[in-house]
């Protein structure tokens, strides 16, 4: 992982907020998944078969029925952003976010999630494609 998108991170709160739960090119999931051929950097990871990666295109998901998918980065900030105004901003909890009926995709919390997406939207940007790995 780059040094730019480490300071993004950083920026973000993103290990501060998700805590014990960070995972990063050190961890076993993102391991498991790049074995799997899959082009994955960071994200959060609750258990063994609940996490919420993060990827050059694809945002990674298991959820918490155990179900395994991905969306395209902006698909899934079109998700986030959809739940935020549907939720609001004050009182809304933001543990988990619904996709397809009941399945539900981890957050962890609000703070965490919006730190994934401000990550998700600086990854979005073709501008700093470059950075991702320099």
């Amino acid at each position: 992982m780059s040094n730019y998108l480490k300071k993004r991170i950083k920026i973000n709160n993103l290990e501060k907020h998700a805590g014990s739960y960070f995972v990063d090119e050190s961890s076993k999931i993102i391991n498991i998944l790049k074995d799997e051929g899959k082009k994955v950097l960071l994200g959060i990871q609750k258990n063994d078969n609940v996490y919420t990666i993060l990827g050059e295109e694809y945002v990674f998901y298991s959820t918490l029925n155990g179900n395994k998918g991905k969306f395209t980065l902006s698909e899934f900030s079109d998700i986030l952003h959809d739940n935020a105004l549907e939720k609001g901003k004050i009182f809304a909890r933001y543990k988990c976010v619904k996709i397809n009926g009941n399945e539900k995709i981890w957050l962890k919390n609000k703070s965490t999630m919006k730190s994934l997406w401000n990550t998700i939207l600086w990854l979005e940007k073709p501008s700093n494609r470059d950075y991702i790995y320099k």
